[in-house]
């Protein structure tokens, strides 16, 4: 479960920001909103979190960069074990030229196996400056600190703890659930939740495989919603090829591996099975009709290879879809970028309200997404769950929530007093008609 991310010093926010999944004081949707957790988990009383929130923004105002931001810690803590460059390549904020003598923050506060845990760290001129993780059941403790490469663990003597080869660009995240220590559960825990994470942009992931698990239960399920849309898709399914060799060339055809630039070229997907390497596209199956508009046939269109006939909203939905179903089914929490492009309104509201649903998400699975179309403002979400961000003259975006403004009414038309500038500048496009 989350509760909330804080980070500053990343690309376009320089100072700290928080994304806070903590419920307000409100009423209202709550048995469907809401969800709540033990109370000696959070402080204060406040156990009780969204299932839900939605960033908006003017263009450039920095939403994407909040993703990019945790996606970029999950990252960190996944890899940097490895012989990436990951630290290195972090993004100082862009505007000022000494940011990178600056601390970049990154911090979340999750629920793991009923235990309350606060993890982050810093990074400072491409090394690790500090890192920490502190757990509560009851009360909040202190796991383990560091300070540059100077590790002090809960219960261990700092004599033993001197033997634990630390580097400047390596998490002890990373390394520690590889050792034998009492804190080991802890970390292990943290680490699950970053590696169920999921942070989503576009349709530039490698998706399909989502599909295939627990017998095609995420197909079945896809295959509904498309249904309700109306895209006229009459079945889907897998299609796989069977590559001769490495070197397989494909029309643009790219390997789906991670990258620090959060980037794929998604034109065709691989898979590997038992030594074998296969190609991956998803077939969509359209009727055929007659003169009398009776079924006669049946059309199958591959998504990816033959791009030009789904449209560009039916290909990002299939590609949306595996993982939005893949958080509902498991309780995790997902980052979507950009729930509404290339999507009707109803698909939109119909993925949020999917998260928004006692039926629909049982085991309180969490969503975050960035939407430009104002309308879902509207659309049966609290005021703690709507965010918004905003980019001043100096190219610093700056996060908050729609609960913080005075003087909001819980029935006020929301997208009409953002579009009239009452909670963020928005771009007057009438400006350039004037003379």
């Amino acid at each position: 479960m989350f509760v909330q991310f804080r980070f500053k010093n990343y690309r376009s926010f320089y100072k700290e920001n928080v994304l806070f999944m903590q419920a307000g004081k409100d009423k209202e949707l709550k048995e469907l909103n809401t969800f709540t957790v033990s109370e000696s988990l959070l402080s204060n009383g406040e156990n009780e979190l969204l299932k839900s929130a939605v960033i908006f923004g003017n263009n450039a105002s920095g939403k994407s960069n909040v993703l990019k931001a945790i996606s970029y810690m999950k990252q960190v803590v996944l890899n940097s074990s490895s012989q990436m460059p990951i630290i290195k390549e972090n993004e100082y904020f862009a505007f000022y030229q000494d940011a990178y003598k600056e601390e970049s923050l990154y911090e979340v506060e999750i629920i793991e196996n009923n235990i309350f845990y606060r993890y982050g760290f810093s990074i400072q001129e491409g090394v690790i400056k500090e890192e920490w993780l502190d757990r509560r059941k009851e009360r909040l403790i202190h796991v383990f600190k560091r300070k540059d490469n100077e590790l002090n663990i809960l219960g261990i003597d700092k004599n033993k703890v001197k033997y634990i080869n630390l580097n400047s660009s390596t998490l002890f995240l990373s390394i520690g659930r590889n050792l034998k220590l009492s804190i080991s559960d802890d970390i292990q825990n943290v680490f699950q939740w970053f590696s169920q994470l999921l942070v989503v942009f576009g349709d530039n992931v490698n998706v399909i495989g989502n599909y295939t698990l627990e017998n095609n239960k995420y197909l079945n399920q896809a295959l509904q919603i498309l249904k309700f849309a109306d895209i006229g898709i009459q079945n889907i399914a897998i299609k796989k090829t069977k590559l001769d060799d490495m070197n397989y060339d494909n029309n643009g055809f790219s390997f789906n591996f991670p990258s620090s630039k959060f980037s794929f070229n998604l034109t065709s997907q691989i898979k590997r099975e038992a030594n074998e390497l296969y190609d991956i596209d998803m077939a969509t199956t359209f009727n055929v009709y007659d003169s009398n508009k009776n079924v006669v046939d049946q059309k199958e269109i591959l998504l990816f290879k033959n791009q030009g006939f789904n449209s560009e909203g039916t290909r990002r939905l299939l590609c949306c879809l595996g993982f939005l179903l893949s958080s509902l089914n498991n309780g995790t929490t997902i980052f979507l970028d950009e729930i509404d492009t290339s999507f009707h309104y109803l698909v939109a509201y119909y993925l949020i309200r999917m998260f928004n649903s006692i039926y629909k998400n049982p085991n309180n699975a969490q969503l975050i997404c960035t939407a430009h179309n104002v309308s879902l403002m509207d659309g049966e979400l609290r005021r703690d769950q709507i965010y918004f961000t905003s980019k001043d003259e100096y190219g610093e975006s700056e996060l908050f929530s729609l609960y913080n403004f005075k003087n909001v009414r819980k029935n006020d038309l929301f997208s009409k007093k953002y579009l009239a500038g009452f909670y963020t500048p928005v771009p007057d496009i009438y400006d350039i008609y004037k003379e």
